[in-house]
């Protein structure tokens, strides 16, 4: 008699359930490019760095259009290859907000709506809500 060994297809991806492979797709990094070239690295801030763009932004945080404004940049991972801190204070988020530029934030803008159209309303205000 023979036997059959079953192995699953797909291997990790196959075991995983429907909850994970949303977080894994949260987690993952993607990229855009800006209309200058520029490869911008992004991924979806945890609550943390929720968290740490108010405390970085200090009084500022209360101005809900400036903080709605502030929230694309705190995805950027790297620039062209180089990596871009999160900002841990105002000084550093208009370093960050002045180096992407224009063109930077357009391209954020439409990677995120894309990638998370759910979340295109609340233009990531509602996550910094959470």
């Amino acid at each position: 008699m023979t036997k059959v060994t079953v192995k699953p297809h797909g291997g990790e991806l196959q075991a995983m359930t429907p909850s994970e492979r949303v977080i894994q797709d949260v987690q993952a990094e993607f990229s855009v490019q800006d209309e200058r070239g520029r490869t911008l690295v992004l991924k979806k801030p945890d609550v943390l760095a929720q968290f740490d763009l108010i405390e970085a932004l200090g009084d500022l945080a209360k101005n809900d259009v400036y903080r709605i404004m502030c929230i694309p940049a705190i995805y950027v991972v790297s620039i062209d290859g180089v990596i871009a801190p999160a900002p841990s204070n105002k000084a550093q988020m208009r370093a960050l907000i002045s180096r992407l530029g224009e063109e930077g934030f357009a391209a954020i803008k439409k990677g995120i709506a894309e990638r998370f159209p759910q979340d295109e309303d609340g233009e990531g205000d509602e996550a910094v809500k959470k």
